[in-house]
């Protein structure tokens, strides 16, 4: 019975409750349902988060400083050596430059609890606008016992940085980065907390410097064998043209007119050397004839005669020898008969350069000079300064005429007469 009476007061109860909220106005029912949800925001949908402000002027939005682990195995064993190597990224943008305090990351500095660290590299920084790239190379070891199939984490490392302006003045205090731990199976593939499983490459900083060398390397042997193959290519080409090229005897071969201007300037050495040491004789100044002719031949642009001959076919007087030739070496026997009329002759000539007109002019009185010295009645000895002086003219002269006589300016020398007959 009186659980009955309490029933039926509760229904009353709830009737006059939803009576008495019938008549309450419309706007005080929103209110109260508004307040109720600002109460309790679960049950409505999150708002959409404000976009994130664009960095100020002389800013960038990347982080300053990133940092990341690599291992070569996921699983090792109590005692064994693995890798482990540290690369952090630094900031190098505009005015502000991100300096990480490497000194800490040393193999003598680092802690690598309860991992050993038994050696370390520190590789070459590698800049990649605007990133500075440091990598170490550790040698890691566990020697703990405890370990056997579990996972034990490379501790989280903090990486101290500041920042400096380009000028080498530090903008703030010290900054810290933390890099999170890493975790490695002790007598396991894969730790139990990887989310996933990911091949990352194995080369370092050291391996791209060694492949960079080998590089290099093989470029420069390229380039070597390709200069060989070119020059065996030079020569199989000459050889191939010998064949299409009229063969001209070797005794009708003409020595070159800087090979027989370099012959005369020996002689005319050979007989100032020996002058010097034992005095001037008809017999020094008949050897210096012969190349003071030749030398006047060359010149005025006479033929000079010349005759292929053996060692053993001796030198006569007025003959000047020459040996030419790379592989086979030969004796040539040079002569010319240039006189000092020859020369007054040829002194007003409009064809002659200037360079031979200036020769000519040392060798004529030479070609006198020497002539009655060697071959002048009396017995009055030859004059030494004048033979001397002579002497020494006429070496210039033979020098000139043989830089006239080089491929360039020879060249250059046609070129000329040409624009100038124009």
């Amino acid at each position: 019975m009186t659980t009955q009476i309490r029933i039926r007061s509760v229904r009353i109860a709830t009737l006059v409750a939803a009576a008495a909220l019938a008549a309450l106005p419309a706007s005080v029912l929103a209110q109260a349902r508004a307040g109720g949800q600002a109460q309790n925001p679960a049950g409505t949908a999150p708002s959409r988060p404000r976009p994130r402000p664009a960095p100020p002027a002389g800013q960038v939005a990347e982080e300053p400083i990133r940092c990341w682990w690599k291992t070569d195995r996921t699983a090792v064993s109590v005692g064994e050596r693995f890798a482990v190597v540290l690369t952090c990224a630094s900031l190098e943008a505009g005015q502000t430059i991100v300096v990480p305090n490497v000194s800490q990351l040393e193999g003598g500095a680092i802690q690598l609890t309860p991992f050993e660290v038994v050696g370390s590299t520190r590789r070459a920084d590698v800049v990649a606008t605007p990133w500075r790239y440091v990598q170490f190379e550790y040698s890691v070891r566990l020697l703990a016992d405890g370990f056997f199939g579990q996972d034990v984490n490379v501790p989280a490392l903090t990486v101290t940085y500041n920042f400096r302006t380009a000028d080498g003045g530090n903008t703030g205090r010290d900054q810290s980065y933390v890099l999170p731990a890493l975790q490695m199976r002790v007598l396991s593939l894969v730790p139990r907390g990887a989310g996933d499983i990911r091949d990352t490459s194995a080369m370092t900083f050291g391996d791209i410097e060694s492949a960079r060398f080998r590089g290099t390397v093989a470029r420069t042997t390229s380039w070597i064998a390709t200069a060989f193959a070119v020059v065996l290519a030079v020569l199989a080409l000459l050889r191939a043209s010998q064949r299409f090229r009229k063969r001209v005897p070797e005794a009708e071969r003409q020595v070159s007119d800087l090979t027989r201007l370099g012959a005369a300037a020996t002689v005319l050495r050979g007989v100032r050397k020996d002058a010097a040491s034992a005095g001037w004789s008809a017999e020094l100044a008949r050897r210096a004839l012969p190349a003071l002719r030749m030398a006047g031949a060359s010149a005025l642009g006479r033929p000079i005669a010349q005759q292929r001959v053996g060692r053993d076919v001796e030198v006569r007087e007025g003959q000047l020898v020459v040996r030419n030739g790379w592989l086979r070496r030969g004796r040539t026997l040079l002569s010319a008969s240039t006189t000092r009329a020859n020369i007054d002759a040829a002194a007003s000539r409009k064809g002659l350069s200037g360079r031979a007109r200036a020769a000519l002019v040392a060798l004529g009185p030479a070609l006198d000079a020497f002539s009655v010295a060697a071959y002048g009645r009396g017995a009055a000895s030859p004059d030494g300064d004048e033979l001397t002086s002579a002497l020494d003219r006429s070496l210039d002269a033979v020098k000139s005429l043989r830089i006239g006589a080089l491929w360039p300016v020879r060249t250059l020398s046609a070129v000329a007469r040409t624009f100038s007959s124009v």
